[in-house]
């Protein structure tokens, strides 16, 4: 599947499906899966963990990019997931750890006069908004929320381990 982007920009979902992304002139933003929403469609598939399968980036004149899920969006799809039975912690620790291997074979890019950026981490204005629209929703208690804002800036290990941390104090 092709998804064009020229002379504008794209904002959305990074796709679960094979696709390519062509950008000219313009900017693409897609935000990843959460890593709970990840391991879920891994599992159902019966392979391996695979962040999006073979998306390549093809970006002339312009910007891509690829952002992380904010820290509470990560919090409440692995609380999710842990609470209705799709996938349990110790699941979660063995995927988290083959994780990076599979996030670096996943995409593939040519840029051309422009810029692309793979993991670009929520700012921090986003992670603090998020926190506090799932605390304003309940979905996020005040011990939870603490440990999610120690993890805002952080990435890799650091902030699985605050993900984690937060759904077992909730």
């Amino acid at each position: 599947m092709l998804q064009l982007c020229v002379f504008g920009g794209y904002e959305g979902p990074l796709s679960a499906g094979k696709r390519c992304y062509f950008t000219l002139f313009g900017g693409c933003t897609l935000t990843r899966p959460t890593l709970a929403r990840q391991l879920i469609t891994a599992r159902r598939a019966g392979r391996g963990p695979s962040p999006a399968p073979q998306s390549i980036f093809i970006t002339i004149f312009g910007g891509s990019c690829v952002k992380c899920p904010t820290l509470a969006d990560e919090f409440v799809d692995l609380r999710e997931a842990v609470n209705n039975g799709s996938l349990d912690l110790a699941s979660w620790d063995t995927y988290m750890a083959e994780l990076d291997r599979w996030h670096s074979a996943a995409i593939a890019s040519l840029t051309l006069f422009g810029g692309f950026e793979e993991s670009e981490l929520p700012s921090e204005d986003e992670e603090i908004e998020g926190i506090a629209l799932q605390r304003h929703f309940r979905t996020l208690g005040e011990e939870s929320g603490r440990i999610l804002e120690m993890g805002v800036g952080q990435g890799g290990s650091s902030r699985r381990t605050v993900i984690q941390q937060a759904v077992l104090a909730s």
